[in-house]
């Protein structure tokens, strides 16, 4: 789902539908794949440039 939203730009209804599953569902998952995200990279923003990580 991640990926679908991040690279593929899709909307949480888009995802929902695309996968027959509920909208609330898209939205937890989402929520709970970038918590990991964020620890697995020690809370760092890889998206951000390195000046504004700094700030």
């Amino acid at each position: 789902m991640l990926l679908l939203v991040a690279l593929a730009g899709l909307s949480y209804d888009e995802v929902a539908q695309a996968l027959d599953v509920p909208f609330g569902t898209v939205s937890s998952r989402l929520n709970r794949a970038r918590k990991k995200l964020r620890r697995a990279l020690n809370g760092t923003n890889p998206l951000l440039d390195e000046e504004e990580t700094h700030r």
